[in-house]
């Protein structure tokens, strides 16, 4: 893998940034303290007032706006990513591991795809491979040791400076292991292209008849337990509320929605004698609905040079929480929009053979549709390029030595880099999201647009989006993981932020009185385009507002990101594409039937790849606030602060030991809105 990332390998000739520097003596440090203190324009000494313009000035001309990004047309994003923003050496350390870690992976599943005579011809490469595990490891123990022996000192000798330069360059430099494993993939490329000519095409290889292919690319790691729940209904109607995607699931109203003709006869064939009129006024029905796919869910099939012909829908289906309570549980899935073209197929009993394996195609339906309205909707659009919005226009408008920005800095550390690197790497044709995903990858670009200017702020802090979507009633709807430990993380959360706060605005003239708060907001709302967003008047709001900066960059990137490893990965349990159309017809299909809608292995592998990495990297736990250079001190010294910071990590151990005792009571523990397993910011 090579990260192409503009102006990378400057970051080898850095030599430790801003931790290099030493303050000379207890003095010296508190002096300087109080110097770079935060503090709001209005309340700055005139000499610190005078700085602040010619600073944001400088920084206005590292961080600029550019909404012509090839690859994502007309979104706000950054135009470069400044030093600053590039990745620690911490975090590369971690996430390049885990990238050799899977290429090791790759040449054993590859030689089992193919015959001896591949084998031989990959040697030199299980030689790259090792040299790069060897090298990794020296690398890691180096880089540990070295924060071993810095302990708690903010000041960085000048042997340890050119040790971490030297380090640097082992990862980044021109001859570095990135380097070495962007020329390792050239390698792969091109002789696993060779051993492909005379077969049935890259998108086809291996046996397609049996599940033998794709569990045959889990050759060194363990193939997720979903492979042993591929065709469970509790755990398909589960993914609804733990799952990767955990915001489409709404409740119905007072009736079906047109477009769903199901009747109260299906209904109760599908529900054991359940009433359709009574579940609708008890509010126990639950619909998900992709119709927000739109052109990402074409009523064709998209042909693409590495992976052929695949299909996308946009179907609906409906749950119901069972009469007398109970988890949620399926009970139809039309597979497309019209109801005239789409068939409906009707929860089966499970004695029902006939209908056995239509019912698990429109289950894949349904798996495939949420594949691509997560990707593109629910994770890239609402939480990666909203938070580059909020990272651009913070450095841009508000002073290095205000509040907000003090503490934003470390929930925006690594998006605008990994935003670029998702766009170079995913977004770009013949790339990962061209290869995973059916649409044409200018589609599912147009899909990101549209949700990323579609999410309203205000509307989407959780309070608000849960109760949007009728899902808040736990009386009805008990079992919701996501909601239930979203609220919870965001109450720490936004306790927080309203104690930070007030900290710094006593009242809400201290609010409107802030120049910079004002340029931010209006700069949000226009050229940010964050919609919804509008001018802050009051302390209240801005907590509000700094609540759900934080939330979003945090806790909620963490909850649709990190389920990718487990529950994404495994190709015949969810996937990008299907391989065919549609069933057409709610009865007569085989297990072949339902394997022929199977991504081919080519598209299963770059997935298994791309989500492991994904879901493998977890850096700076939520409360944790840090600098981004070595030594990586505390990033809030304002004794002011101390006292609040210390509260919030205190809520946050607090919610951890709700949510484990949670875990106790669910039939499948869900980890991911642990505060220790959410990272402080959207780095990955």
């Amino acid at each position: 893998m090579t990260v192409n990332r503009r102006d990378l390998l400057r970051y080898s000739g850095i030599a430790a940034g801003a931790g290099v520097s030493t303050v000379a003596g207890a003095q010296g440090a508190q002096a300087a303290a109080v110097l770079n203190a935060p503090v709001i324009p209005q309340k700055d000494t005139a000499v610190g007032r005078a700085g602040r313009a010619p600073e944001l000035a400088g920084r206005r001309l590292e961080y600029v706006w550019n909404s012509a990004f090839p690859t994502l047309p007309g979104i706000p994003l950054a135009a470069v990513v400044p030093v600053d923003d590039l990745p620690t050496l911490e975090w590369l350390v971690y996430a390049v591991g885990e990238v050799v870690d899977l290429f090791e992976n790759f040449v054993v599943s590859v030689l089992a795809q193919f015959s001896p005579d591949l084998s031989g011809r990959l040697s030199g490469e299980r030689d790259t491979l090792s040299s790069l595990s060897s090298r990794m490891d020296r690398v890691k123990t180096k880089f540990l040791a070295l924060q071993k022996s810095q302990g708690d000192n903010q000041s960085v000798s000048p042997a340890t400076a050119l040790e971490l330069t030297a380090l640097r360059a082992e990862m980044a430099g021109p001859t570095g292991i990135m380097a070495q494993l962007g020329g390792l993939r050239r390698s792969l490329t091109n002789k696993v292209s060779t051993a492909l000519k005379g077969t049935n095409g890259i998108g086809d290889f291996g046996r397609k008849d049996s599940l033998e292919a794709y569990n045959a690319i889990w050759a060194t790691r363990a193939i997720p337990s979903t492979q042993r729940n591929l065709h469970d209904d509790e755990l398909f109607a589960a993914l609804r509320v733990e799952g990767a995607n955990p915001m489409i699931l709404r409740r119905v109203g007072d009736s079906l929605p047109s477009n769903f003709p199901l009747t109260a006869k299906q209904y109760a064939d599908a529900t054991n004698g359940d009433d359709l009129a009574d579940a609708l006024a008890g509010k126990r029905l639950f619909i998900a609905d992709y119709a927000e796919l739109g052109s990402m869910a074409p009523d064709h099939a998209t042909y693409k040079l590495l992976t052929g012909e695949g299909w996308n829908s946009a179907p609906i289906a409906l749950f119901c929480v069972p009469e007398g309570g109970g988890a949620l549980a399926p009970v139809a899935i039309q597979v497309g929009q019209d109801p005239s073209e789409s068939a409906m197929f009707v929860r089966p009993q499970p004695d029902d053979a006939k209908n056995y394996w239509g019912w698990q195609m429109a289950k894949t339906v349904v798996q495939t549709a949420d594949f691509n309205h997560h990707e593109m909707f629910v994770h890239l659009g609402r939480t990666h390029l909203v938070s580059e919005a909020f990272c651009v226009a913070t450095n841009r408008q508000l002073s290095r030595r205000h509040p907000l920005n003090v503490v934003l800095r470390p929930h925006f550390e690594g998006d605008l880099w990994i935003n670029e690197f998702a766009a170079l790497v995913i977004m770009a044709p013949l790339t990962f999201g061209d290869i995973i995903l059916a649409p044409p990858i200018q589609d599912a670009a147009a899909g990101a647009r549209r949700s990323r200017f579609s999410w309203d702020f205000y509307e989407n802090m959780p309070p608000a989006e849960l109760a949007a979507r009728g899902v808040t009633d736990s009386a009805v709807l008990k079992d919701y993981p996501y909601r239930d430990d979203a609220l919870s993380v965001w109450g720490a959360i936004h306790s927080w932020a309203t104690q930070y706060v007030r900290t710094y605005y006593t009242s809400d003239a201290d609010v409107t009185g802030d120049t910079e708060l004002k340029a931010w907001a209006d700069e949000l709302r226009t050229t940010g385009k964050i919609k919804g967003f509008r001018p802050i008047t009051s302390v209240s709001q801005l907590a509000d507002v700094l609540a759900m900066i934080m939330f979003t960059a945090s806790a909620q990137h963490a909850a649709v990101n990190y389920p990718q490893r487990d529950l994404m990965s495994y190709a015949p349990f969810s996937a990008g594409l299907s391989r065919n159309d549609v069933p057409k017809e709610e009865s007569g299909h085989t297990e072949a039937d339902w394997i022929g809608l199977l991504p081919g292995v080519f598209g299963a592998l770059a997935q298994m790849y791309f989500l492991n990495f994904l879901g493998g990297v977890y850096y700076r736990p939520l409360g944790d606030y840090r600098k981004n250079t070595f030594p990586y001190g505390p990033a809030l010294t304002d004794s002011k602060v101390t006292g609040p910071l210390n509260a919030f990590n205190a809520d946050l151990k607090s919610v951890e030991a709700v949510i484990n005792e949670r875990n106790t009571q669910r039939k499948r523990p869900y980890p991911h809105l642990l505060p220790s397993l959410i990272p402080t910011s959207t780095n990955i």
